[in-house]
């Protein structure tokens, strides 16, 4: 497979995306931007009808869990790419971040950052000279989550698009020097600093260098070769990181990138590009030549690290934080969230439906919903810091991963080995009937069994297992307070329900099978088993939650489980998402080899 460098990567989306022109645009900032604080918006709170309909929740619980509990995690975030929520959040004080650049100067524009120097260093030129910066005074952010640093026009970009631009616009992929310069002079009214995005491993875009930051050294370092290199991550060039696509996009002049041209998106592919674009300084298929190469110092001996070394340990820096606690240095604000799961945006509920999670996008989103987004945002940030319930939201999410992750995964497992031939269905029963007691325990009150004239009819009367379902569903969520929630922690909470509830009757509609499996013929227990499949199996489906994606089985020492991570080893040049294997398979850390 061939590896795509950045810049080349950004350049086969935009080619694919552009249509034929439409007309020009004096000032983009201008004219297409849509400023918070541009017009009046309707109320946040949400419509009763959408909230309160079972089927819009049982769209929505799973989604909404399953992109809050992944915040700030690589894994989950890079198997589904498209995000949807918006948070606020700090960085703490002494949180040490760097940037990699061609000079010894610091940036006095806003720029990027990482938090782990093995991602900066992947982006130096050959000469290079990495700036390490310490946070003086805690820093205001704002988290995209999903792959949101990563330059293509399946998704990726659109929460922030939305609110530059108030639309779509592939043709902007390129531009995060303008997304950074207007997401910086928007966030200056509510103290923000910087933003935080994910691609392999989390940057910090910070808007002001000058402000709360300390520099603490300015090193010329050791770069890299930039001689090809064939694995099964791709084929590297000289270009693949020097010429990335944020210092490429500060040479085109500045009108060139105002006159861009607006491309609609339809439910049809692109249309083929016609001539050259704007944003890319180049023709296509002829980018610049490489930077010249950093003379080796005197007495230097040995090789220099090759761009293979150089991209397997960003990756493996990046899995640092591949599940909780996900990326630690920085601190978001649970209680001002905005999700665009929230089923307050009706038009993205119909859109959606039937939908896998990486062709969720925001093409759908109607002017009232994208009004109400706005409104919701600028509430959760302008309202004073205290205004709080204080409830630590992501270890009650964790709680209910960590509680039940592992056992219905091992329950899925064991309903579908009764398959297997030579299987007795009964040990299959009774070791399942054991598993689901487990997860119940807590919640089988003494004296809830099925009628003591029928003790085998516990499919049939379903009363006995009320308490136990209720219980179940309501036991980490039943202390909360609702009065002392914010809009966002309303929906946190009303997720955790909605999962937990789905959960637990789920597990309870197995119990009342399984309570007295014992005592059926074995003839009948097959079809049970099956029946508890068919439960199980939707209940995993619906969940989806990411720890259940991984490699199988686990991986040895000398490898690490991988998925295709924007911009190595995925065809990007393919509008289809589909087209993305994103199956995790082991990957050997010293020569890349992915294994089957």
């Amino acid at each position: 497979m061939r590896i795509l460098t950045e810049i080349s990567i950004s350049k086969l989306l935009c080619l694919l995306a552009l249509g034929s022109s439409t007309s020009s645009l004096s000032s983009p900032l201008q004219l297409q931007q849509h400023p918070i604080s541009a017009a009046p918006f309707p109320p946040s709170t949400p419509s009763a009808a959408s909230a309160s309909l079972p089927s819009v929740r049982n769209e929505t619980d799973n989604l909404i869990f399953a992109s809050v509990s992944s915040l700030l995690q690589q894994w989950p975030n890079t198997l589904w790419r498209n995000g949807h929520t918006i948070v606020r959040g700090t960085i703490p004080v002494g949180t040490i971040l760097y940037h990699a650049r061609g000079d010894r100067y610091v940036p006095d524009v806003p720029e990027w950052t990482g938090t782990n120097v093995e991602h900066s260093y992947a982006l130096c030129p050959s000469d290079c000279w990495m700036i390490t910066l310490a946070v003086e005074e805690e820093l205001n952010i704002v988290y995209f989550d999903g792959s949101s640093a990563a330059k293509s026009i399946l998704g990726h970009l659109d929460t922030q698009d939305m609110l530059v631009w108030g639309k779509i616009r592939p043709e902007k992929c390129l531009n995060d020097e303008e997304r950074l310069s207007f997401l910086c002079e928007w966030g200056a009214k509510y103290g923000l600093d910087a933003f935080v995005r994910m691609e392999p491993g989390f940057e910090v875009m910070i808007c002001d260098f000058r402000k709360k930051m300390k520099k603490i050294s300015i090193l010329n370092i050791m770069g890299s070769t930039r001689s090809p290199r064939k694995d099964d991550l791709g084929q590297s060039t000289d270009l693949a990181l020097a010429h990335r696509q944020r210092q490429i996009t500060k040479g085109i002049p500045k009108e060139s990138l105002e006159n861009q041209t607006e491309t609609h998106i339809s439910g049809s592919p692109p249309a083929p590009f016609p001539s050259l674009h704007p944003c890319l300084p180049f023709p296509p298929g002829h980018p610049p030549p490489p930077p010249p190469r950093q003379p080796l110092p005197p007495h230097w001996q040995g090789p220099l690290r090759d761009q293979q070394s150089v991209h397997m340990e960003l990756l493996l820096a990046a899995a640092w934080n591949n599940h909780n606690p996900g990326e630690i240095r920085v601190k978001l604000d649970y209680s001002r969230l905005v999700t665009f799961y929230d089923p307050t945006f009706t038009s993205l509920v119909k859109a959606r439906k039937g939908l896998d999670r990486n062709h969720h996008r925001l093409l759908s989103l109607s002017p009232v919903d994208y009004h109400t987004a706005l409104a919701q945002l600028d509430e959760d940030l302008s309202r004073p810091t205290t205004e709080s319930s204080g409830i630590d939201w992501r270890s009650v999410l964790r709680t209910v991963t960590d509680r039940y992750g592992d056992r219905i995964w091992l329950l899925k497992d064991s309903l579908d080995r009764r398959e297997q031939k030579g299987v007795n269905s009964t040990e299959v029963a009774s070791h399942v009937r054991l598993q689901v007691f487990v997860m119940l325990m807590q919640y089988l009150i003494y004296g809830a069994v099925p009628p003591d004239d029928d003790p085998s009819s516990g499919g049939r009367d379903r009363e006995w297992l009320e308490p136990i379902t209720t219980h179940c569903a309501s036991a980490l969520t039943a202390g909360i307070n609702p009065s002392k929630l914010t809009r966002s922690e309303r929906l946190i909470k009303q997720s955790i329900d909605g999962v937990l509830h789905r959960i637990c009757s789920t597990l309870t509609g197995v119990w009342a099978d399984a309570f007295s499996v014992l005592n059926v013929p074995d003839e009948k227990v097959g079809k049970l088993l099956k029946g508890w499949s068919r439960s199980v199996n939707e209940l995993v489906d619906w969940l989806d939650w990411p720890m259940w994606h991984t490699c199988r089985p686990a991986c040895s020492e000398q490898m690490f489980c991988y998925i295709p991570t924007w911009p190595f080893g995925v065809p990007w040049e393919a509008v289809d998402p589909d087209s993305i294997d994103m199956t995790p398979r082991c990957i050997d850390r010293t020569n890349a080899v992915l294994h089957p």
